[in-house]
């Protein structure tokens, strides 16, 4: 008999993990505020990642397990994953675990957050059918997984979370922890990444301007770079605006945001335009990602300077919780 949670279905708005992440709070009434707060609050639209070449994975190259685990741990949820590589010799074995674990989850009423070249949501799932019923988003119906074809991805990972339960907490508190979050992804290059072949933070700037000015990118990485972050910096505008009602100190670091998300929006219309980019469509690009970049950095003194004594406080530890 299939078993499937009631009015879980994941829309794509984000382009990111905070989209599967979402569909499962609201469905199970933990969460009433529209995504962009929840991806300000996790600071997950914060982090900003490229390979150099701007490579499709771009968006999506982070620790899924570390990261996706504080997403939840930030605004009071626990939660359980796992991950790995299908061609494990013990990958079966983690596969029946997985499954396991994610109709647990759903048994308790709580949708579970998978990879399928995508973070999607397992919504259902029916034992005599031996598959999951999967939300991922661009169907209107639930699309059908069987569990031999759990993990079996494009990419060679496999990842699922199961989120367990919820405790309330501060809301400003919350915020003001986001805030320091996001000095630490601009400043800091993620430690798990080589920094031969990929850029984070205020150095992804110069790394996606190296790569039009060299002319040595992935062409749908492009698109798919610029689609994802044109997200992201449109959800953090919206954040700090949010923000910027608890503490009008913030409302320059809104604007400076805002200034971003106009340039990465017209840099995701000219990425999607023509399958090669034109010389001036190129230094067009160059230009936006230049402003881009001198507008976060300002957005981020003003974060900065608002948090000056967290962040003394801190000092050793910006990322430190």
């Amino acid at each position: 008999m299939a078993v499937v949670i009631p009015g879980l279905k994941m829309v794509i708005e984000s382009e990111s993990y905070m989209d599967a992440m979402h569909a499962v709070l609201t469905n199970k009434g933990w969460m009433t505020m529209p995504k962009y707060r929840l991806a300000g609050m996790t600071a997950a639209a914060f982090r900003f990642t490229v390979n150099r070449r701007l490579t499709p994975e771009s968006p999506t190259a982070y620790n899924w397990v570390a990261e996706n685990f504080l997403a939840a741990d930030f605004i009071g949820v626990t939660a359980g994953s796992d991950a790995g590589f299908r061609f494990d010799a013990v990958f079966p074995l983690y596969r029946e675990h997985a499954i396991a674990q994610i109709k647990r989850a759903i048994d308790s009423g709580i949708g579970a957050i998978v990879w399928k070249d995508r973070f999607v949501v397992a919504a259902g799932y029916d034992d005599e059918r031996q598959s999951l019923f999967i939300s991922n988003g661009v169907s209107e119906e639930l699309e059908e997984l069987p569990y031999g074809s759990f993990g079996m991805n494009a990419s060679p990972y496999w990842y699922y979370q199961v989120l367990g339960n919820r405790i309330e907490l501060d809301p400003m508190e919350i915020y003001r922890e986001s805030l320091m979050q996001a000095i630490h992804k601009w400043e800091t290059h993620d430690p798990m990444l080589p920094e031969a072949d990929y850029a984070c933070g205020r150095s992804a700037y110069d790394a996606i301007i190296n790569a039009l000015r060299n002319r040595n990118y992935d062409r749908d990485g492009m698109r798919t770079v610029t689609r994802a972050y044109a997200a992201a910096k449109r959800d953090i505008r919206r954040y700090m605006e949010t923000l910027e009602l608890c503490w009008p100190q913030l409302k320059r670091a809104a604007s400076h945001y805002a200034s971003v998300e106009l340039s990465f929006r017209e840099a995701a219309r000219l990425a999607a335009l023509d399958n090669e980019l034109t010389e001036e469509a190129n230094r067009k690009l160059i230009r936006l990602f230049a402003i881009a970049a001198q507008s976060e950095q300002s957005a981020i003194d003003v974060i900065k300077s608002f948090m000056r004594e967290t962040i003394h406080i801190r000092k050793h530890d910006i990322a430190l919780r």
